[in-house]
Protein backbone atom coordinates (compact mmCIF):
# COMPACT_ATOMS: atom_id res chain seq x y z
CA UNK A 1 0.00 0.00 0.00
CA UNK A 2 1.75 3.39 -1.12
CA UNK A 3 2.97 5.48 2.08
CA UNK A 4 0.54 8.29 0.78
CA UNK A 5 -2.84 6.27 0.75
CA UNK A 6 -5.94 7.68 2.08
CA UNK A 7 -8.72 5.50 3.44
CA UNK A 8 -11.85 6.58 2.30
CA UNK A 9 -14.39 7.80 4.73
CA UNK A 10 -17.61 8.75 5.29
CA UNK A 11 -17.02 12.04 5.02
CA UNK A 12 -15.74 11.14 1.06
CA UNK A 13 -18.79 9.56 0.11
CA UNK A 14 -20.99 12.27 1.84
CA UNK A 15 -19.31 14.82 -0.35
CA UNK A 16 -19.82 12.99 -3.56
CA UNK A 17 -23.83 11.47 -2.60
CA UNK A 18 -24.53 15.33 -1.39
CA UNK A 19 -25.87 13.93 1.92
CA UNK A 20 -24.96 14.27 5.71
CA UNK A 21 -22.06 12.33 7.17
CA UNK A 22 -25.24 11.40 9.29
CA UNK A 23 -27.26 10.24 6.71
CA UNK A 24 -24.37 8.33 4.65
CA UNK A 25 -24.15 5.96 7.90
CA UNK A 26 -27.95 5.28 7.84
CA UNK A 27 -27.78 4.54 4.36
CA UNK A 28 -25.18 2.00 4.69
CA UNK A 29 -27.17 0.70 7.56
CA UNK A 30 -30.00 0.25 5.33
CA UNK A 31 -31.68 2.36 7.78
CA UNK A 32 -35.90 2.12 6.83
CA UNK A 33 -36.20 6.13 7.55
CA UNK A 34 -34.00 6.65 4.38
CA UNK A 35 -35.75 5.85 0.50
CA UNK A 36 -34.12 2.62 -0.75
CA UNK A 37 -32.79 5.35 -4.07
CA UNK A 38 -30.92 6.69 -1.77
CA UNK A 39 -29.71 3.59 0.37
CA UNK A 40 -28.31 2.03 -3.02
CA UNK A 41 -27.07 5.15 -4.31
CA UNK A 42 -24.97 5.73 -1.20
CA UNK A 43 -23.98 1.67 -1.58
CA UNK A 44 -22.57 2.62 -5.13
CA UNK A 45 -20.43 5.36 -4.21
CA UNK A 46 -19.03 3.48 -1.55
CA UNK A 47 -18.10 0.70 -3.66
CA UNK A 48 -16.89 3.13 -6.04
CA UNK A 49 -14.81 4.17 -3.86
CA UNK A 50 -13.62 1.08 -2.26
CA UNK A 51 -14.60 2.57 1.05
CA UNK A 52 -14.69 -0.19 4.06
CA UNK A 53 -15.69 0.99 7.71
CA UNK A 54 -12.10 1.26 9.85
CA UNK A 55 -11.93 -1.80 11.82
CA UNK A 56 -10.53 -0.23 14.97
CA UNK A 57 -13.68 2.57 14.81
CA UNK A 58 -16.08 -0.20 14.76
CA UNK A 59 -14.63 -1.53 17.41
CA UNK A 60 -14.33 1.19 19.63
CA UNK A 61 -17.93 2.42 18.87
CA UNK A 62 -19.26 -1.19 19.66
CA UNK A 63 -17.17 -1.22 22.58
CA UNK A 64 -18.52 2.20 23.99
CA UNK A 65 -22.32 1.31 22.90
CA UNK A 66 -21.96 -1.77 25.16
CA UNK A 67 -20.79 0.59 28.45
CA UNK A 68 -23.37 3.21 28.07
CA UNK A 69 -26.55 2.91 30.03
CA UNK A 70 -29.87 2.83 28.00
CA UNK A 71 -32.86 5.08 29.70
CA UNK A 72 -35.02 3.40 27.06
CA UNK A 73 -34.52 -0.08 26.87
CA UNK A 74 -35.45 -1.64 23.09
CA UNK A 75 -37.84 -4.52 23.53
CA UNK A 76 -36.67 -7.85 21.79
CA UNK A 77 -39.91 -10.28 21.06
CA UNK A 78 -39.47 -13.91 22.00
CA UNK A 79 -42.26 -15.33 19.39
CA UNK A 80 -43.90 -19.39 20.54
CA UNK A 81 -46.41 -20.46 17.88
CA UNK A 82 -47.48 -23.34 19.83
CA UNK A 83 -50.76 -24.32 19.73
CA UNK A 84 -51.36 -23.55 23.71
CA UNK A 85 -49.65 -20.68 25.63
CA UNK A 86 -47.88 -21.88 28.24
CA UNK A 87 -47.16 -25.53 26.64
CA UNK A 88 -43.82 -24.69 24.61
CA UNK A 89 -41.89 -23.40 27.96
CA UNK A 90 -42.56 -26.70 30.12
CA UNK A 91 -39.32 -28.08 28.49
CA UNK A 92 -36.16 -27.16 30.85
CA UNK A 93 -34.12 -26.71 27.68
CA UNK A 94 -36.32 -24.13 26.66
CA UNK A 95 -36.27 -22.77 29.80
CA UNK A 96 -32.20 -22.46 29.48
CA UNK A 97 -32.73 -20.56 26.16
CA UNK A 98 -35.19 -18.20 27.80
CA UNK A 99 -32.42 -17.59 30.73
CA UNK A 100 -29.79 -17.36 28.45
CA UNK A 101 -31.62 -14.87 26.43
CA UNK A 102 -32.76 -12.73 28.94
CA UNK A 103 -29.50 -11.94 30.30
CA UNK A 104 -27.57 -11.15 27.57
CA UNK A 105 -30.56 -9.05 26.46
CA UNK A 106 -29.67 -6.79 29.52
CA UNK A 107 -25.92 -6.73 28.93
CA UNK A 108 -26.76 -5.15 25.42
CA UNK A 109 -29.04 -2.81 26.60
CA UNK A 110 -32.79 -4.79 26.11
CA UNK A 111 -34.87 -6.39 27.14
CA UNK A 112 -36.66 -9.76 26.53
CA UNK A 113 -40.45 -9.93 26.28
CA UNK A 114 -42.51 -13.07 25.26
CA UNK A 115 -45.07 -13.44 23.18
CA UNK A 116 -47.25 -16.04 21.86
CA UNK A 117 -48.98 -15.64 18.58
CA UNK A 118 -51.69 -17.30 18.71
CA UNK A 119 -53.15 -15.07 21.78
CA UNK A 120 -56.98 -13.47 21.38
CA UNK A 121 -56.76 -15.16 18.61
CA UNK A 122 -54.97 -12.50 16.51
CA UNK A 123 -54.24 -13.21 12.73
CA UNK A 124 -50.53 -12.99 12.04
CA UNK A 125 -51.56 -10.11 10.14
CA UNK A 126 -52.43 -8.55 13.38
CA UNK A 127 -50.00 -10.44 15.28
CA UNK A 128 -47.66 -8.26 13.21
CA UNK A 129 -48.95 -5.32 13.89
CA UNK A 130 -48.95 -5.35 17.68
CA UNK A 131 -45.54 -6.02 17.25
CA UNK A 132 -45.04 -3.02 15.19
CA UNK A 133 -47.26 -0.53 17.42
CA UNK A 134 -45.45 -1.94 20.49
CA UNK A 135 -41.84 -0.97 18.40
CA UNK A 136 -40.51 -4.05 18.36
CA UNK A 137 -38.16 -4.58 15.68
CA UNK A 138 -36.15 -7.46 16.63
CA UNK A 139 -37.87 -10.92 17.38
CA UNK A 140 -36.47 -14.30 18.34
CA UNK A 141 -38.29 -17.07 17.24
CA UNK A 142 -38.89 -20.22 19.95
CA UNK A 143 -38.37 -23.94 18.76
CA UNK A 144 -41.73 -24.40 16.63
CA UNK A 145 -44.20 -27.14 18.08
CA UNK A 146 -43.70 -28.85 15.14
CA UNK A 147 -40.69 -27.82 12.83
CA UNK A 148 -42.74 -27.63 10.07
CA UNK A 149 -45.42 -25.02 11.34
CA UNK A 150 -46.22 -21.95 9.79
CA UNK A 151 -45.87 -18.31 10.99
CA UNK A 152 -46.97 -16.15 8.33
CA UNK A 153 -46.08 -12.58 9.77
CA UNK A 154 -44.54 -9.45 8.11
CA UNK A 155 -41.14 -10.62 7.88
CA UNK A 156 -40.14 -8.03 6.18
CA UNK A 157 -40.09 -5.48 9.19
CA UNK A 158 -38.71 -7.36 11.44
CA UNK A 159 -34.82 -8.47 12.17
CA UNK A 160 -35.53 -12.40 12.88
CA UNK A 161 -33.16 -15.29 14.76
CA UNK A 162 -34.58 -18.46 15.22
CA UNK A 163 -33.53 -20.89 18.06
CA UNK A 164 -33.38 -24.29 16.12
CA UNK A 165 -34.27 -24.59 12.01
CA UNK A 166 -38.03 -23.83 11.38
CA UNK A 167 -38.55 -26.09 8.57
CA UNK A 168 -40.48 -23.42 6.38
CA UNK A 169 -37.91 -20.46 7.62
CA UNK A 170 -34.30 -21.67 6.96
CA UNK A 171 -33.20 -18.04 5.53
CA UNK A 172 -33.61 -16.83 9.16
CA UNK A 173 -29.92 -17.27 11.04
CA UNK A 174 -30.64 -20.28 13.20
CA UNK A 175 -29.17 -21.64 16.37
CA UNK A 176 -29.24 -24.76 16.98
CA UNK A 177 -27.33 -27.61 18.98
CA UNK A 178 -24.66 -29.78 16.33
CA UNK A 179 -26.60 -32.89 16.78
CA UNK A 180 -23.79 -35.07 14.86
CA UNK A 181 -20.79 -34.45 16.48
CA UNK A 182 -22.59 -34.84 20.30
CA UNK A 183 -24.30 -37.67 19.27
CA UNK A 184 -20.37 -39.38 17.94
CA UNK A 185 -19.20 -37.87 21.82
CA UNK A 186 -21.77 -40.24 23.01
CA UNK A 187 -20.52 -43.00 21.16
CA UNK A 188 -16.67 -42.47 21.92
CA UNK A 189 -18.04 -42.69 25.87
CA UNK A 190 -19.62 -45.91 25.00
CA UNK A 191 -16.65 -47.66 23.34
CA UNK A 192 -14.68 -46.23 26.29
CA UNK A 193 -16.48 -48.61 28.43
CA UNK A 194 -16.14 -51.15 26.38
CA UNK A 195 -19.93 -51.28 24.91
CA UNK A 196 -19.81 -52.65 21.05
CA UNK A 197 -23.81 -53.46 20.75
CA UNK A 198 -24.99 -50.40 21.20
CA UNK A 199 -28.96 -49.10 20.23
CA UNK A 200 -30.41 -45.90 18.54
CA UNK A 201 -33.86 -44.95 20.07
CA UNK A 202 -35.61 -42.30 18.22
CA UNK A 203 -39.05 -40.32 17.97
CA UNK A 204 -39.24 -40.25 14.71
CA UNK A 205 -40.67 -36.10 14.85
CA UNK A 206 -37.54 -35.04 16.71
CA UNK A 207 -35.43 -37.41 13.98
CA UNK A 208 -37.31 -35.46 11.01
CA UNK A 209 -36.39 -32.26 12.82
CA UNK A 210 -32.86 -32.46 13.17
CA UNK A 211 -32.43 -33.87 9.41
CA UNK A 212 -31.90 -37.19 10.82
CA UNK A 213 -28.16 -36.90 12.03
CA UNK A 214 -28.67 -38.82 14.93
CA UNK A 215 -29.26 -42.01 12.42
CA UNK A 216 -26.17 -40.72 10.17
CA UNK A 217 -23.91 -40.33 13.10
CA UNK A 218 -24.79 -43.69 14.38
CA UNK A 219 -24.48 -46.07 10.84
CA UNK A 220 -21.35 -44.12 10.55
CA UNK A 221 -19.93 -44.77 14.48
CA UNK A 222 -21.07 -48.51 13.68
CA UNK A 223 -18.74 -48.25 10.73
CA UNK A 224 -15.77 -47.65 12.21
CA UNK A 225 -15.91 -50.20 14.80
CA UNK A 226 -13.22 -53.23 14.43
CA UNK A 227 -13.84 -56.17 13.25
CA UNK A 228 -17.68 -58.08 13.00
CA UNK A 229 -20.42 -55.48 14.70
CA UNK A 230 -23.75 -57.53 15.74
CA UNK A 231 -25.99 -54.39 14.62
CA UNK A 232 -28.95 -53.46 16.40
CA UNK A 233 -31.88 -51.90 13.86
CA UNK A 234 -32.64 -48.36 15.06
CA UNK A 235 -35.76 -47.87 16.25
CA UNK A 236 -37.88 -44.78 15.17
CA UNK A 237 -40.82 -44.60 17.27
CA UNK A 238 -44.15 -42.03 16.61
CA UNK A 239 -46.07 -40.93 19.49
CA UNK A 240 -48.49 -43.60 20.37
CA UNK A 241 -47.32 -46.83 22.54
CA UNK A 242 -43.44 -45.81 22.88
CA UNK A 243 -43.09 -47.73 26.55
CA UNK A 244 -44.46 -51.03 24.78
CA UNK A 245 -42.43 -50.58 21.20
CA UNK A 246 -39.55 -50.16 23.36
CA UNK A 247 -40.02 -52.78 25.91
CA UNK A 248 -40.47 -55.46 22.78
CA UNK A 249 -37.14 -53.81 21.09
CA UNK A 250 -35.39 -54.57 24.40
CA UNK A 251 -36.72 -57.87 24.91
CA UNK A 252 -35.71 -58.71 20.67
CA UNK A 253 -32.20 -57.21 20.68
CA UNK A 254 -30.79 -57.54 23.89
CA UNK A 255 -28.38 -54.42 23.70
CA UNK A 256 -25.33 -53.24 25.48
CA UNK A 257 -26.35 -49.68 25.85
CA UNK A 258 -28.85 -47.38 24.03
CA UNK A 259 -28.45 -43.81 23.22
CA UNK A 260 -32.06 -42.12 23.08
CA UNK A 261 -34.30 -39.31 22.48
CA UNK A 262 -37.36 -40.13 23.39
CA UNK A 263 -39.90 -40.79 25.65
CA UNK A 264 -40.85 -44.14 28.08
CA UNK A 265 -37.48 -45.71 27.71
CA UNK A 266 -37.23 -46.46 31.21
CA UNK A 267 -40.95 -47.51 31.88
CA UNK A 268 -39.73 -49.85 29.39
CA UNK A 269 -36.92 -51.52 31.00
CA UNK A 270 -38.88 -51.57 34.04
CA UNK A 271 -41.68 -53.35 32.96
CA UNK A 272 -38.40 -56.26 31.29
CA UNK A 273 -37.46 -56.08 34.67
CA UNK A 274 -34.22 -54.78 33.05
CA UNK A 275 -31.76 -52.44 35.62
CA UNK A 276 -30.37 -49.36 34.10
CA UNK A 277 -27.18 -49.56 34.27
CA UNK A 278 -26.48 -52.91 35.79
CA UNK A 279 -27.99 -54.64 32.70
CA UNK A 280 -27.88 -52.20 30.24
CA UNK A 281 -26.44 -48.65 29.83
CA UNK A 282 -28.41 -45.37 28.80
CA UNK A 283 -27.27 -41.86 27.26
CA UNK A 284 -29.53 -38.85 26.56
CA UNK A 285 -29.04 -36.54 24.03
CA UNK A 286 -30.22 -33.95 25.82
CA UNK A 287 -29.86 -34.57 29.56
CA UNK A 288 -31.90 -31.10 30.43
CA UNK A 289 -35.38 -32.89 29.46
CA UNK A 290 -34.56 -36.72 30.24
CA UNK A 291 -34.46 -38.07 33.68
CA UNK A 292 -32.68 -36.21 35.85
CA UNK A 293 -29.38 -37.21 36.41
CA UNK A 294 -28.84 -39.43 33.51
CA UNK A 295 -25.24 -39.45 31.69
CA UNK A 296 -25.68 -38.00 28.41
CA UNK A 297 -25.12 -34.93 26.69
CA UNK A 298 -25.61 -31.20 27.94
CA UNK A 299 -26.78 -28.87 24.73
CA UNK A 300 -25.67 -25.44 26.45
CA UNK A 301 -29.38 -23.72 25.37
CA UNK A 302 -28.49 -20.54 27.69
CA UNK A 303 -25.32 -20.20 25.42
CA UNK A 304 -28.10 -20.71 23.01
CA UNK A 305 -30.18 -18.09 24.14
CA UNK A 306 -27.10 -15.72 24.48
CA UNK A 307 -25.67 -16.19 21.12
CA UNK A 308 -29.47 -15.56 19.49
CA UNK A 309 -29.21 -12.12 21.09
CA UNK A 310 -25.72 -11.31 19.86
CA UNK A 311 -26.81 -12.04 16.39
CA UNK A 312 -29.99 -10.77 16.47
CA UNK A 313 -28.09 -7.79 18.06
CA UNK A 314 -25.77 -7.46 15.24
CA UNK A 315 -28.45 -7.78 12.53
CA UNK A 316 -30.42 -4.93 14.35
CA UNK A 317 -26.80 -2.92 14.23
CA UNK A 318 -27.18 -3.35 10.50
CA UNK A 319 -30.56 -2.80 9.77
CA UNK A 320 -30.98 -6.37 8.19
CA UNK A 321 -34.22 -7.55 7.87
CA UNK A 322 -36.27 -10.20 7.05
CA UNK A 323 -35.05 -13.56 5.64
CA UNK A 324 -31.32 -13.53 4.62
CA UNK A 325 -29.77 -14.32 1.21
CA UNK A 326 -28.41 -17.42 2.46
CA UNK A 327 -29.14 -20.07 4.80
CA UNK A 328 -27.04 -19.44 7.73
CA UNK A 329 -26.54 -21.26 11.17
CA UNK A 330 -24.74 -21.52 14.32
CA UNK A 331 -23.75 -24.85 15.81
CA UNK A 332 -23.13 -25.48 19.54
CA UNK A 333 -21.38 -28.09 20.56
CA UNK A 334 -22.89 -29.72 24.12
CA UNK A 335 -20.89 -30.98 26.31
CA UNK A 336 -20.71 -34.72 28.38
CA UNK A 337 -22.50 -35.13 31.67
CA UNK A 338 -21.75 -38.04 33.68
CA UNK A 339 -24.49 -39.74 35.55
CA UNK A 340 -26.06 -42.40 37.03
CA UNK A 341 -27.09 -44.14 33.67
CA UNK A 342 -23.79 -45.24 32.98
CA UNK A 343 -20.98 -46.91 35.04
CA UNK A 344 -18.04 -45.38 36.00
CA UNK A 345 -14.73 -46.10 33.84
CA UNK A 346 -12.41 -47.82 35.95
CA UNK A 347 -8.76 -46.45 36.19
CA UNK A 348 -7.31 -49.56 33.70
CA UNK A 349 -9.75 -48.46 31.03
CA UNK A 350 -8.50 -44.71 31.99
CA UNK A 351 -5.03 -45.69 31.07
CA UNK A 352 -5.67 -47.33 27.88
CA UNK A 353 -7.26 -44.74 26.29
CA UNK A 354 -6.38 -42.20 24.45
CA UNK A 355 -8.81 -39.60 24.69
CA UNK A 356 -8.44 -36.86 27.44
CA UNK A 357 -10.95 -36.05 29.91
CA UNK A 358 -13.32 -39.28 29.16
CA UNK A 359 -15.61 -38.76 32.45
Amino acid sequence: MPKDYKRPTLKDIAAQANLSIAAVSMALKNHPSLPQSTIERVKKIADEIKYTPDPALSALAAHRNRLRVHNNFSVIGFISNWKNPEDWNQLASIREVIEGAKSRALELGYTLQPFWSKADGATPKRFSEILKTRGIRGVILAPFENYNDKLDLDWDAFSVVAIEKPGRYPFFHHILPNQYTDYLLCWERLRIRGYTRVGLVVRSDFADRWSHQWEAAHLYAQSQMEGTLDTIPILNLDETDQTETIRSWLLRYQPQAVISRCDGFFEAAEAEGIKVPDDVGYVSLNVSDDKPGVSGIYQHRRTMGATSVDVLNSLLQRNQRGPLDASIGTQVNGSWRKGFSLPPISEELISNSNTSNIE
